[in-house]
């Protein structure tokens, strides 16, 4: 007997695996223990799926994309599976320049932390919630599973494909339910808290249940942390950007002294146009917010203020130097 299987059909094996390993892991009968290992089992398998299925996509297009080097491609090393194939940022990339597949940029951003997490279980010491762990694997199959509907071929696919495909849909519909169950729940104690309107993407699940105050909890995942350490987990994981490199690259790191309780915790995410304070519950428009350009501190641009960049203490100040 051989074990012989497609790049697409192995990728989606995994894939299923993964989803499989997570339905055992809710059930109730499961002890804490077998079920950490089993998430941590559905993340590794997840990872590796995920990344066989797209590999699958490029071959799809012409054999010599999975290479991670294209000119060294040979048939004969193909056949052996003796070369360095295609990295995943790279997978990506060629996705879209050479397959026509865009691939949103906040979709890349969670397929880019399942990897993350899938990294640090594989290789080093591994610390984090359970749920945190399972929205990331939620998010990603999902992405997934709009990629293969939209840009593959599935009246092509063989019936092992087509029925490992059919498996992953119904039971990631299960899983789903557990997820939102989970989700509601959430809400619910939140609600329940009156704390439902001051919550933030959570840095951690990436899921809007975080209540921020001195110290902040996610009410879905269970992360908390300090207002300061929040805010910059929320800039490097949600937006994706870290201190050193912005600052050696000529950015400004969008870090700063919230205008309502002075603590360092304000971030300015231009992306998705929000100001938001960790230690409190200022949340608005990042137009709202102006830098002054002589102290360098957030203020509410209103009025004159904004006409000039100046917050309203450095206008003060000067008018004092003048009399």
């Amino acid at each position: 007997m051989e074990m012989k299987y497609t790049v697409l059909e192995n990728g989606l094996d995994f894939v299923l695996n993964s989803i499989n390993n997570l339905t055992i892991a809710n059930e109730d009968t499961t002890d804490e223990d077998a079920k950490k290992r089993l998430i941590k089992y559905a993340l590794l398998h997840l990872s590796s799926g995920i990344e066989l299925v797209l590999k699958a996509r490029l071959f799809q297009e012409h054999w010599t994309y999975a290479f991670a080097d294209m000119n060294t491609a040979k048939k004969e090393l193909l056949l052996s599976g003796d070369f360095k194939s295609v990295d995943s940022e790279t997978l990506l990339a060629r996705l879209e320049n050479l397959c026509n597949i865009k691939v949103e940029q906040h979709n890349i951003k969670t397929l880019r932390d399942l990897r993350k997490r899938r990294n640090r279980a594989e290789h080093f010491d591994f610390n984090e919630s359970i749920l945190s762990v399972e929205s990331s694997i939620n998010k990603s199959i999902s992405i997934l599973i709009k990629l293969l509907i939209e840009n593959y071929n599935i009246d092509n696919f063989c019936d092992e494909e087509s029925n490992l495909f059919d498996e992953i849909k119904d039971s990631m519909r299960k899983f789903t339910k557990h997820y939102d169950n989970s989700k509601a729940i959430a809400q619910k104690i939140l609600e329940q808290k009156g704390l439902a309107k001051n919550v933030v993407i959570c840095p951690e699940c990436q899921e809007s249940f975080l209540h921020r105050d001195v110290d902040v909890k996610c009410y879905f995942c269970g992360y908390e942390d300090t207002g300061e350490s929040a805010a910059n987990n929320y800039i490097f994981n949600i937006m994706g950007m870290d201190e050193y490199s912005t600052v050696k690259d000529g950015g400004e790191y969008p870090l700063y002294e919230c205008p309502e309780c002075q603590n360092e915790t304000l971030v300015l995410d231009s992306e998705n146009e929000r100001a938001l304070c960790f230690s409190c519950d200022l949340d608005c428009n990042i137009k709202d917010i102006g830098i002054c350009s002589d102290c360098c501190s957030p203020f509410y641009s209103y009025g004159y203020e904004k006409d000039i960049g100046i917050c309203s203490n450095c206008i003060q100040n000067k008018l004092d130097n003048d009399d």
